[in-house]
């Protein structure tokens, strides 16, 4: 067995050093769950996991600190709006404060940007990285581990007091999914014990390093029921509580999730994930806690829905973690946006309703859940250019502005909406 670490060995495969293996290839992104709410809301935005990370063609031109890069045909700029800064968003919660970043040749990489990385040291006590720490990186073939990369993100986050939420051990979609596991031949037990070795030798390399795991991402269809991935096909629904138990077995100390998209607003997604936890406390399956992405928009779901939602991890003495939060302006989904409303400007007044709309999240994520029981809240990206919405949801047609700093790395009033939500203060679009 090879393993290429900071650790173990200097990297030798220039290929296995240089992020996905196929940055290329295409991803199929899920199909929007029925609208849980009135007939017009907005479909769920599918998961950003979904898309991988564009390799770093983007020209970035880190001028004087600040990355200047164009997204669509709108510049993605947005004017600070908010008369009131935020000193260190993550001074005002217990629990972590977290984002996820790119690394490398990833564009968007904050190893390429100090701007980045001061906002990063700054606001944030957690990182997640958005792509280096997924199968196909950390096992790119059945003898072969590459920990290089992921090692240095964990010298970062040491370095500067972060905590990590690694990201994640078992994950469908084709394009992280290793190509040696699209072609592995073996029965149930063979494929069981396949991906037992993987997720053990992972979890054993970054145990006591990581605060937690999303143990397996994405099982669950929208509309309900399981996803019928390569890991379904070949050993039902027992390689998802076998990956927890696998991991508790060499880690005795991370929080393990569950990490999903929609959950907070597909009720039938909801409910299949209600039964499988009710399984696994049934036969004592060591999960911690419920990851709910969050990519949500302006409009939908309401802020009752999401609640209701995280109420039923609560119920069931589960940890909640908003893990991937974003949330656009622009909604592609509704009527007004389909028949030609694009905003392409972050107008004074989108802006202050986009604070609300964060402190409103916040909020409920902190009325509903104990605080014995919360994971964190983690935003899905740095600034406003590097949203992977721009590319998978937009296509690049226009900007959209879903994060809590523009372009410059300049505050947003979403910023203030967070920490309002935090600090337990009114939401207002003022």
């Amino acid at each position: 067995m090879k393993f290429f670490s900071a650790t173990f060995s200097v990297c030798l495969l220039v290929s296995a050093c240089g992020g996905d293996a196929g940055p290329g290839a295409p991803a199929a992104t899920p199909a929007p769950p029925p609208a849980a709410e009135a007939a017009d809301a907005a479909h769920a935005i599918a998961a950003p996991d979904e898309v991988p990370a564009p390799a770093l063609t983007n020209a970035v031109d880190d001028v004087g600190g600040v990355d200047r890069i164009m997204t669509g045909t709108d510049s993605g700029w947005s004017e600070k709006t908010s008369g009131t800064e935020v000193s260190k968003l993550s001074k005002l919660a217990k629990f972590p404060v977290g984002v996820s970043v790119a690394y490398g040749n990833e564009a968007f990489s904050y190893t390429n940007s100090p701007a980045q990385q001061a906002v990063i040291k700054t606001h944030f006590s957690q990182l997640t990285a958005g792509n280096i720490m997924k199968m196909s990186y950390l096992h790119p073939a059945r003898d072969t581990y590459n920990f290089t990369q992921a090692d240095d993100f964990v010298k970062f986050a040491k370095d500067n007091g972060k905590t990590l939420h690694a990201h994640a051990l078992i994950w469908h979609a084709d394009y992280q999914v290793p190509a040696f596991m699209k072609t592995y031949q073996g029965d149930k037990a063979a494929w069981l014990a396949m991906l037992k070795t993987h997720v053990q030798t992972i979890a054993t390399h970054f145990s006591g390093k990581v605060a937690s795991w999303d143990v397996v991402n994405e099982a669950i269809n929208d509309g309900g029921g399981y996803r019928n991935s390569i890991f379904y096909q070949n050993t039902g629904t027992d390689y998802i509580e076998q990956a927890f138990i696998n991991a508790r077995a060499v880690d005795k100390k991370a929080d393990l999730y569950y990490n999903d998209y929609n959950i907070e607003a597909d009720p039938a997604k909801l409910h299949t994930l209600t039964g499988m936890l009710d399984g696994f406390k049934a036969r004592s399956v060591p999960i911690t806690g419920v990851g709910f992405q969050m990519h949500i928009y302006m409009d939908y779901p309401s802020v009752s829905t999401m609640s209701a939602a995280f109420k039923q991890a609560v119920d069931r003495n589960l940890k909640v973690k908003i893990t991937e939060l974003d949330i656009p302006i622009n909604n592609p989904f509704s009527p007004p946006y389909q028949a030609g409303d694009i905003k392409r400007e972050l107008t004074p007044a989108l802006a202050l309703a986009q604070k609300k709309r964060y402190c409103d999240v916040v909020k409920a994520y902190m009325d509903t859940v104990p605080a014995r029981l919360r994971g964190g809240v983690t935003v899905w990206g740095v600034s406003d250019p590097s949203s992977w919405l721009i590319s998978d949801l937009f296509k690049n047609a226009h900007a959209d502005w879903p994060l809590l700093f523009d372009g410059a790395y300049q505050q947003k009033p979403a910023l203030r909406g967070v920490a309002d939500g935090l600090s337990g203060k009114a939401c207002t679009n003022t």
